[in-house]
C-alpha cells in the first residue's frame, strides 16, 4: 500500500515540477503568476462574479477576493458590484488584461510548435491522458466533497 501512495505522490509531484518549469517563467515573463493568468484566461470566456471563480479555481472566496483586487490594481480587470445585491461581486476582463494574455498567448505558440512536431498518435495519447487525469481529479473531488481533503 505505502509503494502505491509513493508512485501516486510521485507522479503528481512531478507533474506539478514540470509543470512549474514549464508555466511559470512564462507567465512570469508578462508579470503574472500562474494563477493571476488562469484568473485571466478564465475571464477571457467571459465575465465571472467571485464566487464561480472562487468555485473554478478551487480557492476560498476571500483569497479570491484578494487576488482580484490585486490584479483589479494592476488594470488587468474591473470589479463591480451587483446593485441588486452588493454581495456579488462581476469581473471583467480589461483591454489590458486582454493585451497581457496576447503576449502570453504569443509566447506559448513555440510551445504549440514543438507539440505539433509529435507523431500524431502521441498527441493523441497526451490528449486521452490528460482527460483521463483530469476526469480521475473530477471524481476524487466529487466523491470526496465535504471531507477534510476537500480544497
Amino acid at each position: 500500500m505505502l509503494n502505491r501512495s509513493l508512485a501516486i505522490l510521485e507522479t503528481f509531484q512531478h507533474f506539478k515540477g514540470k509543470m512549474a518549469q514549464l508555466i511559470d517563467p512564462l507567465v512570469q515573463s508578462v508579470g503574472l503568476t500562474p494563477l493571476q493568468a488562469m484568473t485571466l484566461l478564465l475571464l477571457a470566456q467571459g465575465d465571472l462574479t467571485v464566487g464561480a471563480l472562487s468555485e473554478r479555481t478551487c480557492m476560498g472566496q476571500s483569497n479570491t477576493s484578494t487576488l482580484c483586487k490585486k490584479l483589479e490594481r494592476g488594470g488587468f480587470l474591473t470589479r463591480s458590484r451587483n446593485p441588486k445585491d452588493e454581495r456579488m461581486v462581476t469581473l471583467s476582463l480589461t483591454e489590458k488584461g486582454r493585451q497581457v494574455l496576447e503576449r502570453m498567448d504569443a509566447r506559448l505558440a513555440r510551445y504549440y510548435q514543438l507539440l505539433d512536431r509529435l507523431p500524431p498518435r502521441v498527441g493523441e495519447e497526451i490528449r486521452r491522458g490528460a482527460q483521463a487525469a483530469q476526469y480521475a481529479m473530477d471524481y476524487l473531488q466529487t466523491h470526496l466533497e465535504g471531507e477534510p481533503t476537500q480544497c
